[in-house]
């Protein structure tokens, strides 16, 4: 009788929202047509604590609409289609009269084990504006119950949109947990990695790793593993990875020593301190962004630490390794994108990955969770996958992607010669290098922890970009080097930073080195 009574007020309370209502309870902007549309759909409970968001939006040069109206019929309201849509509330079967609920869709999920759950909350589906099951707009949730769990929110993105870009922003911070799949997998993994990121990432990312194989330097010593990555997160970055296995709660790097080596909320908790928010962080595992259920998931949480993440992208439910694959190779295709809000980097990566092909690694993983048919249908996995990652947080938080620096550089007299033209209020250059033909050290045949500790530095040292010299404005940005490497020249200004870098390799002067930078947003 108690499921009837529930099943009868949350079919009265959806029915209720789709009723006609009054027009959006909150409306800024000046009215221009030519502005992108921040849409946000929230519950009455939270407009004040929206407002401080809502004025930095309109000053970054949106128009502004916030409407306690369903969000297809927010939508609808408008008079063309929003640029970003943020839902501001909860969802928790059960809970339909709560003041802070603002339901999530569902979504029927396409299984390859008996034992996974039928359907996943779905926010991204509100994107959907055509009908086609692919988003066309990039949909965040701030997934709060309280007043002051918002504001504290707010303050977060406001306080990291308003920080001066450094050169850690071009870092990136990656945790690749064991695939724990068979032995020949987990002996390529790192290797994979390794290879995606030098392939995919744009030539001026400073890469920081953590694998899960105990062979590798770059595992390093397991019982650190969560506090060293917590300690990146405070340095600040581009954004942060978790790559692997994981639950609602936390995320599963290794086994070691009979000890589960993970990540939660209490282990960032206990470590991160202060005001300054970190980076967004992006979790291609399973389920730790399912916010409808009862306690909350490791996004929420990480989202609710005052210096925790600035946002959190998970998905809701259980995720397949090949189209997380994917998901990871295409996010890192998009730091030489023009993106700079975090979801429309984000969709642009998922729309990519459900066209991005590789025949290997697609009969490598399409089974390896085992299947439900005949024959896995990876379409139904690749439409799922899009649908299933939740943005917890506001999909315009700005990031700090670098704008592209124009410089020149030739090869004369047995050295690269380069020469950069100086962005307008630029006010610092940072030329660095970072040495070709390194290699890793090698693990011996049992870990132990001082040694461990040691390669593990080692082998991170390997991907720094070493500090040669800075120049003032007021100097001509111009140099050479006869080394060969990866040459990098970052430029900073109020708010802004650019950055170029250069493939340097013995060559005659007929030859032109390897550019990869950012293009202009």
């Amino acid at each position: 009788m108690r499921t009837l009574i529930l099943s009868s007020l949350s079919t009265l309370f959806l029915c209720l929202l789709a009723a006609p209502s009054p027009r959006p309870a909150l409306a800024v902007g000046d009215g221009a047509n030519d502005k992108p549309v921040w849409l946000v759909v929230t519950r009455p409970t939270f407009l004040e604590a929206i407002k401080p968001l809502d004025e930095k939006r309109s000053k970054d040069g949106f128009k502004t609409v916030i409407s306690t109206r369903p969000p297809a019929q927010a939508i609808a309201d408008l008079k063309r289609r929003p640029a970003f849509l943020l839902l501001i509330g909860d969802d928790q079967p059960g809970e339909e009269k709560q003041p802070w609920y603002l339901p999530s869709r569902t979504r029927k999920l396409y299984r390859w084990r008996a034992l996974q759950r039928k359907e996943f909350a779905s926010d991204v589906l509100w994107g959907d504006l055509d009908g086609d099951l692919i988003p066309d707009i990039p949909v965040g949730r701030i997934p709060v119950r309280t007043a002051r769990q918002l504001e504290l929110v707010v303050n977060k993105i406001l306080t990291f949109e308003n920080k001066q870009p450094t050169l850690d922003d071009l870092r990136l911070p990656i945790w690749a947990g064991s695939s724990g799949y068979n032995p020949v997998l987990d002996s390529m993994a790192t290797w994979l990695l390794l290879n995606s990121v030098q392939k995919n990432a744009s030539l001026w990312v400073r890469p920081w790793i953590i694998s899960a194989d105990p062979t590798h330097p770059l595992c390093g010593w397991p019982p650190d593993q969560s506090a060293t990555f917590t300690k990146q997160l405070e340095r600040g970055a581009l954004m942060a990875i978790l790559m692997g296995h994981a639950s609602a709660t936390s995320f599963h790097s290794m086994t070691f020593n009979s000890r589960n080596i993970r990540y939660s909320a209490e282990d960032a908790g206990a470590a991160l301190a202060g005001d300054k928010p970190a980076p967004a962080m992006v979790i291609i595992a399973c389920s730790t962004g399912n916010f409808t259920g009862p306690e909350n998931c490791l996004g929420e949480s990480l989202l609710l630490i005052p210096a925790g993440p600035v946002a959190v992208i998970a998905a809701t439910t259980e995720s397949h390794p090949l189209t997380n694959y994917f998901s990871g190779l295409c996010l890192l295709q998009q730091s030489a994108q023009k993106n700079k809000r975090l979801g429309s980097l984000w969709l642009a990566a998922q729309q990519n990955a459900m066209k991005a092909r590789d025949f290997i690694m697609e009969r490598m993983l399409v089974n390896i969770e085992g299947k439900l048919e005949e024959k896995m249908n990876v379409g139904n996995l690749r439409r799922d996958q899009i649908l299933m990652y939740a943005l917890l947080g506001d999909p315009a938080t700005r990031l700090y992607l670098p704008d592209q620096l124009h410089a020149g550089i030739k090869y004369s007299a047995g050295a690269w010669h380069w020469d950069v033209r100086k962005p307008e209020q630029a006010t610092r250059l940072y030329v660095s290098f970072r040495p070709g033909g390194q290699s890793f050290p090698k693990v011996g045949a049992q870990l132990e922890k001082t040694t461990a500790r040691k390669l593990f530095q080692q082998a991170n040292d390997t991907f720094a970009f070493k500090p040669l010299r800075e120049f003032a404005a007021a100097e001509a940005w111009k140099g050479a080097t006869n080394k060969a490497g990866t040459l990098r020249l970052v430029a900073t200004g109020p708010g802004r930073i650019y950055a170029a870098a250069f493939e340097l390799e013995p060559t005659d002067s007929t030859s032109l080195p390897r550019q990869i930078g950012s293009k202009e947003n």
